[in-house]
């Protein structure tokens, strides 16, 4: 975890956490199950959990420094990979290549390995820490969320599940999630339908009695707020001796879930970090055992809350998922996805039932123009239970917004602008009127400027978005985003570019191209200005955006076009073997392959490769990585040659 971090450390790195346009679902309507009571067998898990496991895997790493660009993070990769591999897991390393201070790039990579799911293979659960720390033993951070990694993975390895679990140690944190963020821009390219994060970093610190009883801390993004409220739950109910609660600073700005919430995708930063300032073996010799962890009470804790929270969600009963509201031929239509285990489904428009039906969509008849109504709908079992509450969804009129529309903003009004919260305004800002969001809050910020609905008629050639912003950024605000999205359904927002934060106060003009929609019957584009951590800690930094001339014209200058990108993935097989082995991708084109020893030299490449049987039996009987690589990311397999 890197809490702190001097000004030219992040100016060096604010690169890496510049968001790709990638075009993803994202889930930050995701729903969790409700959980009642405890579950016996969740309960068995939860009381496997040994702190003897987590002090012997923090012992043994502790003993290197493991700087993300040495020899050593490599060593310790490989152990983990032992590890993973000894308890019957498939595993492959994602491997990034990261420019660090200019030259360094990194030899070891993440470590994924993978309990797959019986029923919904293709929902994912990730349970994750980091592996690296810098400048010393690091026993706290992050030897001792690693150890909690593979705990959780020891247990839950032992039962089925009927989604699948990803237990993932990544490397690169330290050097500002340079790790973990590939791997989410490869999950969001293919876009992964995950359900939830839990990020354990530094779980073994507690300051002592005088600071109150020992308690688990979490934090979290709006992205994440639902999968908080489940997380702490869950966590209550099963480890009542020991409370959960949210950190005093609302969220971690610097962490590994960091990374899964810039695409939108809930996360929990799970560690002792509310007690930072009293660890002064922070990045020090010190942060050993007896130290820098001196709680393995907390830190099992922490663990224990991780088995239940991921046991529970993994075989739970979700709500309904999708749910939205638009209008369609002139009524407004209420849809959702099928929820497996489920027989009907009671519809609530303002928290009263309005229709129970078998059907996922209902048309709302009864809907009155010019108020806003909200919906949302629980599935119901055979047994007449009934689900948690799907996302809700609101909407004001079926009358569509008239385009081409231009907002100045100069008279003060903006009408057909939807404002999520109060925390916008109209000001005067470098001689232009224009609206301003601004916070100067220890909060996260969410703040959303969005459109009416319209439609876009196929004779229409050319159109366009554009606008003009000024931004004025704290620069602790290195993930914060402003997006440009759109919508056609309201379940999945269209990314189609990301303004670049700027410490600089001047007006910079944007054109995005609503090419791609033109035929579309429902059409909503939105401005989402967004950032999570720990916000601004005096009033000499707040982060501000202001927008002027907003508007969708026929007859755009210059547009942006956003791509979509291939599934990858690799499978060699059989493993092992005597030489021939099969490499499976799903790339339906050539691609270089290659194959290393254990201190990564390379023995054998290939230019250009498709899927198919590779010849290798030219090499010694012994241990090696075949890597392969698409273009974007590269990752690598661990194989036996006997």
């Amino acid at each position: 975890m890197k809490r702190c971090l001097f000004l030219t450390v992040v100016l060096l790195v604010a690169n890496v956490l510049t968001a790709q346009v990638i075009d993803h679902k994202g889930n930050r309507n995701q729903t969790y199950p409700m959980v009642t009571e405890t579950n016996p067998a969740i309960v068995e898990m939860v009381n496997q959990v040994d702190t003897v496991n987590l002090y012997n895997t923090i012992a043994w790493m502790q003993q290197y420094i493991r700087d993300a660009t040495k020899p050593e993070a490599l060593i310790v990769q490989n152990y983990l990979l032992d590890r993973f591999e000894e308890i019957g897991l498939e595993t492959y390393i994602h491997n990034h290549t990261a420019t660090i201070g200019g030259t360094d790039t990194l030899d070891a990579g993440n470590v994924i390995a993978i309990q797959p799911g019986t029923e919904f293979p293709d929902e994912y659960i990730i349970i994750a820490s980091h592996y690296d720390h810098p400048d010393g033993p690091g026993a706290d951070d992050n030897a001792s969320g690693t150890s909690g990694v593979l705990e959780c993975a020891r247990i839950l390895s032992q039962y089925s599940f009927k989604r699948t679990i990803l237990y993932i140690p990544f490397n690169g944190e330290e050097r500002w999630m340079v790790g973990s963020y590939p791997f989410v821009q490869k999950c969001a390219r293919e876009d992964l339908n995950i359900l939830g994060v839990f990020d354990m970093d530094m779980i073994g610190f507690w300051p002592g009695e005088e600071y109150g009883p020992v308690t688990m801390y979490s934090g979290y993004s709006y992205i994440s707020e639902h999968l908080f409220d489940y997380y702490q739950h869950v966590a209550n109910l099963y480890i009542p001796e020991m409370p959960t609660g949210l950190y005093s600073f609302v969220d971690s700005y610097g962490g590994d879930h960091m990374s899964f919430n810039i695409y939108e995708y809930p996360a929990l930063y799970i560690g002792d970090i509310e007690y930072d300032e009293q660890n002064t073996h922070y990045h020090q010799p010190s942060d050993t055992i007896g130290a820098g962890v001196n709680c393995f009470a907390l830190a099992g804790g922490f663990v224990k809350a991780v088995v239940a929270a991921t046991a529970e969600l993994a075989n739970g009963w979700l709500a309904p998922q999708d749910f939205s509201a638009i209008v369609k031929d002139g009524d407004v239509l209420l849809s959702w996805n099928d929820a497996p285990d489920t027989e009907s489904y009671k519809l609530f428009k303002d928290n009263e039932l309005l229709v129970e039906i078998t059907d996922n969509s209902f048309v709302d008849e009864d809907f009155i123009d010019g108020e806003w109504h909200r919906y949302y709908v629980k599935g119901v079992n055979v047994n007449g239970d009934e689900s948690p509450a799907s996302n809700m969804d609101s909407i004001f009129t079926r009358e569509p917004l008239q385009i081409p529309v231009y907002y100045d903003f100069e008279d003060g009004t903006a009408e057909g602008l939807i404002l999520n919260n109060e925390n916008w305004s109209f000001a005067n800002w470098l001689q232009h009127n224009g609206l301003k969001a601004k916070t100067n809050t220890e909060d996260n910020l969410l703040q959303i400027a969005e459109f009416q609905w319209f439609s876009i008629p196929e004779t229409i050639d050319d159109v366009a978005l554009s606008l003009k912003i000024a931004q004025s950024i704290g620069a602790i605000w290195l993930n914060i985003n402003v997006f440009v999205e759109v919508t056609t359904d309201r379940k999945t927002w269209h990314k189609l570019a990301n303004i670049k934060p700027s410490q600089f106060e001047h007006w910079t003009e944007y054109t995005i191209s609503l090419n791609d929609f033109i035929g579309c019957a429902y059409v909503q584009p939105r401005i989402r200005f967004e950032g999570s951590g720990e916000g601004v800690t005096n009033y000499s930094y707040s982060n501000i955006i202001h927008i002027d001339d907003l508007c969708i014209t026929f007859d755009p200058a210059g547009t942006t076009e956003h791509t979509i990108h291939e599934r990858f993935n690799i499978s060699v097989s059989p493993n092992p073997s005597e030489g021939i082995v099969t490499i499976s991708t799903g790339l339906e084109h050539a691609y270089p392959v290659s194959v290393y020893n254990l201190m990564g030299i390379k023995l054998f490449s290939k230019d250009t490769f498709s899927d198919g049987m590779l010849d290798l039996s030219f090499l010694p009987k012994g241990m090696y990585f075949i890597s392969v690589d698409n273009g974007t990311d590269k990752l690598t397999k661990r194989i036996v040659i006997k």
